[in-house]
């Protein structure tokens, strides 16, 4: 197969097509045939340089590669340096984004979950029901220990017991409360957030004694196992020879 006809496969893995996709090829050629594939949550150098030197031929990104959602080239001194590095690998490069999280089910929150030990079968539209109560400390430690994330913050009362989630994984706004708020949820598992509203109106809510949390665990902890299962996938499904090459998070600590 070649790199189009990879990218076409996963595409249609979804039944719903995204009208204006970013799953689109976003350096090399199309046609290059495809030997081995590596697959990671983003294209960091880091991540470029190894999947180079592990000898793939094609690197599947989760998120952008030139930091801006359609990654839209913008010149400067960074991007150059980035595509002169792409461009020294021979590699073709696209995202697979947009269907990943319109197939059934959505490829990323069945890979954290199935990460986590949680069950899949539990989940609809973002909410899961846990089948034993946890409380919110609990379930940011078995975050840690499972998914593997150095630290998960924690608002909001972390000392009751939970059984009703909601999944904001990625970057999704300043909506990430809005399911707490309305009662739908006990939990938030959050990607990324708006701080000033969503986890201080959690902190509100829990100082004025109501028994709700919001887990802030980073865009890439929510999101890189779902990227994990589809290398499995590509490997069994098409026998390519494909790696997860992991970019780790984009903080570090003092600990």
């Amino acid at each position: 197969m070649n790199a189009s006809e990879v990218l076409e496969y996963l595409i249609n893995l979804s039944e719903i097509k995204a009208e204006q996709t970013v799953d689109t090829i976003k350096a090399g050629n199309g046609s290059k045939p495809v030997e081995r594939a590596a697959v990671c949550f983003i294209a960091t150098p880091k991540v470029i340089k190894a999947a180079h030197e592990w000898g793939a031929d094609l690197l599947i990104t989760h998120e952008p590669t030139y930091h801006d959602h359609f990654d839209d080239f913008d010149g400067s001194e960074i991007e150059v340096e980035k595509r002169t590095l792409i461009e020294s690998t021979g590699m073709t490069i696209f995202r697979f984004h947009d269907h990943a999280h319109t197939a059934v089910p959505d490829m990323i929150h069945y890979g954290f979950l199935k990460a986590l030990g949680l069950g899949y079968e539990y989940y609809d539209k973002r909410f899961c029901t846990l089948e034993t109560p946890l409380t919110p400390l609990e379930l940011a430690k078995l975050i840690e220990e499972k998914i593997g994330i150095k630290h998960v913050r924690i608002t909001g009362n972390r000392d009751f017991k939970a059984t009703k989630l909601v999944l904001f994984l990625g970057a999704c706004g300043a909506v990430n409360h809005i399911p707490l708020k309305e009662g739908k949820a006990e939990i938030a598992i959050c990607g990324e957030t708006c701080e000033w509203k969503c986890c201080e109106f959690v902190r509100d809510a829990a100082e004025l004694d109501h028994n709700m949390a919001m887990l802030v665990i980073g865009h890439e902890g929510g999101e890189r196992d779902g990227m994990k299962l589809l290398a499995e996938r590509i490997k069994d499904e098409l026998g390519i020879d494909t790696k997860y090459i992991e970019s780790e998070e984009v903080y570090t600590y003092t600990d």
